[in-house]
């Protein structure tokens, strides 16, 4: 397998920015019965997760604190970690235009740098918490780009989000104005995750697979989860919804991760 951790000048976002890139091989115990020809296999590309971190993290956390490596190296993926900032993946009104550099000129870097499969079937996007959002907002509104989605403990609702952070004195951890414009300009928006599958449902002739994963005591996006797992399900989605033991904490996520890679892998 090899790690590499990049930098590139982005166009979109104007300035320098970091990305993991994981590589699947054979496990090194099956290096030694094989020759170099077999191990470096001229023209072998892989599929590819583009993979989205949470708030508070960077483009590192997933290969630091969960077994994603395992997973795929196990089913030969290849995966696609870049920093998002806490910019909930979207063109902020006031900031910088995440959706368009994960959307456009993330896979065109990573597919003309590295030995990844282009094409809808062999590219997912997922991601954790506020990058469960982020692979729920890019997923839903380019469905002709990804196969499947992963969202694990994912924010599906901005505005009751608002409502729990400032039940618990923590209204300043998103910047709903810079973001989205204030939180009454998310309502009937494609920042509204309802409202996106729903207009999406009515016009795209593939929808992605969805896969969705929540610990049960998670105060913060249980609730929110549960109902838009609900709203998917009844608007026709294929949705795969896996509830755990557990908190907003690595061990459901690392879960989640293992079951979206064999679910995309069958």
């Amino acid at each position: 397998m090899s790690v590499l951790q990049c930098n590139f000048y982005s166009k979109y976002l104007m300035n320098y920015v970091d990305v993991t890139v994981y590589l699947p091989s054979m496990h090194n115990g099956d290096v030694i019965f094989h020759s170099l020809d077999e191990l470096y296999e001229p023209g072998r590309k892989f599929r590819s997760i583009y993979l989205l971190h949470g708030m508070l993290d960077d483009h590192s956390c997933w290969m630091r604190w969960s077994r994603v490596e395992e997973y795929a190296e196990k089913h030969q993926i290849a995966l696609v970690m870049p920093t998002g900032q806490n910019g909930f993946y979207i063109n902020a009104v006031h900031g910088l235009p995440y959706f368009d550099f994960i959307n456009q000129e993330l896979p065109m870097w990573a597919e003309n740098t590295f030995p990844l499969l282009e094409g809808r079937e062999n590219r997912f996007v997922a991601g954790l918490s506020m990058g469960g959002f982020g692979a729920l907002r890019h997923g839903l509104t380019t469905p002709e780009r990804y196969a499947a989605i992963g969202a694990f403990s994912p924010v599906c609702d901005l505005v009751a989000l608002n409502n729990i952070l400032n039940k618990n004195n923590m209204a300043d951890m998103v910047a709903y104005d810079d973001l989205f414009g204030g939180i009454d300009k998310i309502k009937g928006t494609n920042n509204d995750l309802m409202y996106l599958a729903e207009n999406v449902k009515q016009v795209a002739q593939n929808l992605p697979k969805i896969y969705i994963g929540c610990g049960k005591e998670d105060v913060l996006v249980y609730e929110m989860t549960r109902d838009y797992v609900e709203f998917l399900v009844q608007a026709g989605y294929d949705v795969t919804y896996m509830e755990m033991t557990g908190t907003h904490e690595w061990d459901v996520w690392n879960t989640c991760i293992r079951e979206f890679i064999e679910m995309i892998d069958n």
